[in-house]
């Protein structure tokens, strides 16, 4: 697999695990051992995504759950 941010290349164990994105595909979080990048891969093609900047979501919205805390004050 290979580091889109700084060209790093190594097996996917290489990459630290952070976390799964959603647990119904098979997109996790892994960081670059080299430059400390996030990256969003594909674990089934073991192939990098894209580099995950803060307040991005390569995987979309997880539950449909988000907006419900703002929902409930609207109602009260």
């Amino acid at each position: 697999m290979k580091c889109v941010e700084c060209n790093f290349e190594g097996p996917v164990p290489r990459f630290r695990y952070l976390y799964n994105a959603r647990i119904d595909a098979p997109i996790t979080l892994r960081q670059c051992p080299n430059c400390q990048t996030w990256l969003a891969v594909d674990e089934l093609k073991a192939a990098v995504v894209q580099k995950v900047t803060p307040g991005e979501a390569p995987w979309g919205k997880s539950a449909g759950i988000e907006d419900l805390a703002e929902d409930a004050k609207a109602n009260v």
